[in-house]
């Protein structure tokens, strides 16, 4: 990453941005600069924008539902050429015009089903008052007011409680009955409607509201009933036409607004900038890698425009991006999931991936686990249209699963069957038995656990010598590096593996060693006192370097806990089949199917959880500092538009 400020002229701002955000170069960040003021550009589609984006959110829910097959194999975004881009782009008039014709579709929509409810609800209300044989328009007088009152307790005798409390209260009143649980009670208009309501309530009776109308409840129930119908048939038709919208402009409001989205974030870097009487002014972090590219593209566009390298202010961190070969790419998702590494860190994604692909394989140890796993990933990648992180976790998968089916054959894992019944060439293959006999499988894990913090011991010192410091990496990695070794030989000496030096002149060696990490490590401190210290502390580290190794051993324990639950699975459909006659078959093939799978989600899960964390923690904590900030460029998103070469 290069500190740059780039200078452009004010007319041609629109064009840098665009050619920095094709090609996702450069991060902006806020520009200090004295005698400058805010440029005065201002987003010229404000208005437009929330408009499409709320008519996309409309239109949306009316798109035609397509399976999720379907869906997968032909892709949610359309395919468009920088041209066609470039065209859609002009085209806001009309894409005006079509997002105007939507919102009046739209508040008449919204108008009728309000309209819709209101006679939803006196269609509800004359229903309550359908049994009262008497006119709407006689409910209320001159000087009276009759209100319909109910209960939904019942054997209730609602009309001699109603009389009870009516007269306790001293209210004139008159009762007339309609059904068992419903009447209707005549009151003076003076009378209080709120101690009316609670006097109701009180012996467990309702209060309802007067219905409008001027006929019996019946006729007006069969008005309103021939009126609602027809405001459900106008809601109806509203729905057909929003449908027919969708159909016709959806992909085309999809577009407009990933167009719009593009040219907001151009405007809003905008607001990082400060200006001057002609130019706009930008600060930010530039991809070295890109900048021959935006350069040119710059003269070919005729653009008026300088970048200019700044020096780094002292302690400031540029952001970190990481590119990686196609074939060790989609180990970045492992990468990404620590989190970008020091600016002054190694990219640790090529030294992981042969690791994480090798501790995937010793934790999940089964063919037709990695062979369904390949199988997935194949279809992921060719026969559906995802988008780019998803293509990226397929081939992890594809690899992952490779892993599991190369580990398999070593291991004699074939879903769970005992490696008895296997033909004779894959016994052949066989070289390890986890059940059977599991120490050599546990050795295997520790002599990886051994090698892989060795290497992060290496890398540390080359990490440190391209950033200047060949020695402190050397001394600090160096003589732990040698006890290693010592420690290897030793093993192998005592074994009958080696025989180059006497077991006692290797321990001799590694007193001197010892020595050796005890006085580098105490050349740090600044006093005496701290020198000593940091001396005594330093054979601390020998209880993390043992602890990191032993983490390792939980590759054996993963590999066993596959083969396990698969064998368990097995052994339970063998039992269903000769439990049920005729049905136990069936369901033998029912509890395999649904065994396995759950067996592979587990453990797959877990295979990648380990994996990943033996990385995190016993592996990157041995040569990265820390995380870096995540290199965030200006770019297009691609939630709608895939761009297309010309």
């Amino acid at each position: 990453m290069q500190k740059v400020r780039v200078v452009v002229h004010q007319s041609d701002v629109d064009a840098f941005l665009t050619i920095v955000q094709r090609g996702g170069a450069m991060e902006f960040s806020e520009t200090a600069a004295e005698q400058t003021a805010s440029p005065v550009m201002e987003f010229p589609h404000a208005q437009l924008f929330p408009r499409v984006q709320h008519a996309v959110a409309f239109l949306e829910l009316y798109t035609p539902k397509i399976g999720l097959w379907n869906k997968l194999r032909q892709g949610t975004q359309s395919r468009l050429s920088e041209s066609d881009i470039l065209k859609k782009i002009q085209d806001t008039d009309v894409v005006a015009l079509v997002v105007e014709d939507l919102e009046k579709i739209q508040v008449e929509l919204a108008e009728k089903t309000d309209r819709v409810r209101v006679l939803e609800e006196q269609h509800e209300l004359l229903e309550m008052w359908n049994s009262l044989p008497m006119k709407l328009e006689y409910l209320q007088t001159n000087t009276t007011i009759t209100k319909l009152i109910s209960t939904d307790v019942p054997k209730i005798n609602l009309d001699e409680k109603i009389h009870e409390v009516l007269t306790k209260a001293e209210i004139l009143f008159s009762i007339t009955k309609v059904s068992e649980s419903q009447l209707t009670v005549t009151v003076s208009k003076e009378t209080n409607a709120y101690q009316l309501t609670k006097l109701v309530e009180s012996v467990d009776g309702v209060v309802h509201l007067t219905p409008d109308g001027a006929e019996t409840p019946e006729v007006e129930f069969v008005k309103v009933s021939q009126m609602l119908a027809k405001a459900k048939g106008e809601v109806a038709l509203m729905h057909d036409q929003a449908e027919h919208f969708a159909i016709t402009h959806l992909k085309t409001l999809h577009i407009a607004s990933e167009v719009l989205v593009w040219e907001r974030d151009r405007y809003a870097a905008v607001d990082s900038a400060v200006a001057t009487q002609q130019t706009v002014v930008f600060d930010g972090w530039l991809n070295a890698d890109k900048r021959a590219v935006v350069e040119t593209e710059l003269q070919q566009k005729n653009v008026a425009g300088v970048i200019s390298v700044v020096e780094l202010v002292a302690g400031e961190q540029p952001p970190v991006d990481i590119k990686n070969s196609t074939f060790i790419q989609p180990f970045e998702v492992v990468t990404r999931l620590y989190g970008m590494p020091g600016y002054k860190d190694l990219d640790p994604t090529v030294f992981l991936a042969g690791f994480f692909f090798l501790f995937f394989g010793l934790s999940l140890t089964d063919v037709g686990y990695g062979v369904f796993l390949m199988a997935v990933s194949a279809i992921i990648l060719t026969l559906f249209k995802v988008a780019p992180v998803v293509r990226t976790f397929a081939k992890l998968l594809l690899f992952m699963g490779l892993s599991s089916a190369l580990v398999g054959l070593l291991f004699g894992g074939y879903l769970g069957i005992d490696p008895e019944s296997l033909p004779a060439a894959l016994r052949a293959i066989q070289v390890f038995d986890p059940i059977g006999n599991p120490l050599p499988v546990f050795y295997l894990a520790l002599g990886l656990g051994v090698f892989q913090v060795m290497v992060g011991m290496v890398l540390k010192i080359y990490s440190d010598a391209r950033n200047g410091e060949l020695m402190n990496g050397i001394l600090d990695q160096g003589p732990w590096l040698a006890m290693f070794f010592l420690a290897i030989a030793y093993l192998a000496t005592v074994t009958g593996y080696l025989d180059v030096l006497l077991p006692a002149q290797l321990i001799n060696l590694m007193y001197v060693g010892v020595v050796v990490i005890v006085i580098a490590s105490g050349r740090k401190g600044d006093t005496l006192l701290q020198k000593a210290q940091d001396a005594a502390l330093s054979l601390y580290a020998s209880i993390g370097y043992f602890s990191d190794i032993l983490s390792y051993s939980r590759l054996l324990a993963l590999g066993l806990a596959t083969t396990a639950l698969a064998f368990a699975v097995n052994l339970i459909a063998e039992l269903v089949s000769g439990s049920i006659p005729y049905l136990g078959p069936v369901l033998a093939v029912v509890v395999l199917v649904v065994g396995h799978l759950f067996t592979l989600a587990v453990n797959t899960l877990g295979a990648f959880i380990h994996s990943a964390r033996l990385q995190f923690v016993e592996f990157f904590g041995k040569f990265i500092a820390g995380t870096g900030k995540e290199f965030k460029p200006l770019h297009r998103s691609e939630r709608y538009i895939t761009v297309t070469d010309e």
